[in-house]
């Protein structure tokens, strides 16, 4: 036989064996020129920008008190009446996938309650008219253990949910840096149908604004877009992309809207907020870094580098205060993005 009559057969061979062991199975998904999928969808508009598209995931992220759930109840609002204050969101669920499943897995069933009554009274519904697309769900007497099989439960029974809003992903985990339960989340949460859209909510760390443990690190890296929301005085606070972790993946990021309490509403409304103009501390901030190469002699620091160069430096010595004082005179550089931080990217003679 042949070299090149007996190539053909074993690579005949060797593709009669890969179809003999891959199995028809739907969620695996194989391009070819006939099975393109169809064009994404926006689900939710923020200031005019695709924050999530259909079959993706989005994130809100914060640290305590800024009222991530009274977004997620404008977003919720918006859609039950696109002519009410959404906070700068706007939602499109088209089709028969056209229900929000809000879950709460921390608040009281009163709070619930009360964020629900809130729901309705943005998107003015009076009693005793409902939206019976929005579904609402308090798992907080569930056990962390019970969640996910009690929300696929959900899913099953309202097979016509276009968006699930999850209010703390860390309520369906026991420690929030286990790698298996940020894993399992993240896996269940692949298994849904490719129709339905996610939105989670996440706690930062306490010094920096990336989400808490590994179950925050996996949700924002697989995250079509974040948004941070953060207290920028007494009264004002703003939600943004404009921060080190934010990010809109198919639209433009530089995106932000202010918000602040409405004691005669009781609520948060949209307002008007004009930033101050910051000192630029740009020049300041290199010359610090400038300090810590030449500390170290060297041409190239990690960012624990800069960390433990620091400790040595100053007489504060704690690990928390000094990743404070990075984040407070280091801030205007961001590292560009790098995990590095290289001589030549901030000194040389364009810069």
């Amino acid at each position: 036989m042949d070299k090149g009559k007996q190539k053909k057969q074993i690579n005949e061979n060797l593709f009669e064996i890969q179809e003999s062991i891959i199995p028809e199975d739907k969620r695996i998904f194989y391009p070819c020129w006939n099975n393109k999928p169809k064009e994404a969808e926006t689900v939710i508009l923020f200031d005019k920008s695709r924050f999530l598209t259909t079959g993706n995931l989005s994130s809100l992220i914060s640290k305590p008190g800024t009222g991530k759930s009274s977004i997620c109840e404008a977003i919720i609002a918006k859609y039950i009446n696109p002519e009410c204050d959404g906070l700068g969101f706007k939602v499109s669920l088209k089709g028969f996938r056209n229900k929000i499943l809000y879950i709460d897995g921390e608040r009281t069933i009163f709070d619930t309650w009360k964020s629900w009554e809130r729901m309705m009274e943005r998107g003015e519904l009076s009693k005793p008219k409902i939206d019976k697309r929005v579904i609402i769900v308090n798992f907080k007497a569930i056990g962390v253990n019970e969640r996910i099989e009690f929300a696929t439960n959900v899913l099953t029974k309202n097979n016509d949910l276009g968006l699930i809003i999850f209010d703390g992903a860390a309520d369906f985990v026991i420690d929030t840096n286990s790698i298996n339960e940020a894993t399992l989340f993240k896996d269940w949460v692949n298994t849904f149908n490719p129709l339905i859209s996610t939105l989670t909510t996440l706690h930062t760390n306490p010094t920096d604004d990336k989400g808490r443990g590994h179950l925050g690190g996996e949700i924002m890296r697989r995250s079509e877009s974040i948004l941070l929301l953060r207290k920028i005085d007494k009264n004002t606070r703003e939600i943004t992309a404009n921060f080190k972790y934010g990010k809109i993946r198919n639209d433009d990021d530089n995106v932000s809207h202010y918000y602040s309490w409405n004691d005669d509403k009781g609520m948060f409304l949209s307002t008007e907020y004009t930033p101050a103009n910051k000192k630029d501390n740009s020049k300041k901030h290199k010359e610090l870094l400038k300090k810590i190469l030449e500390y170290t002699g060297k041409d190239e620091l990690t960012n624990s580098d800069i960390l433990q160069s620091l400790m040595n430096m100053r007489k504060e010595s704690t690990k928390a205060a000094n990743e404070k004082y990075i984040q407070r005179n280091l801030i205007t550089l961001r590292n560009n993005g790098n995990d590095n931080w290289k001589f030549e990217d901030y000194f040389n003679e364009d810069n």
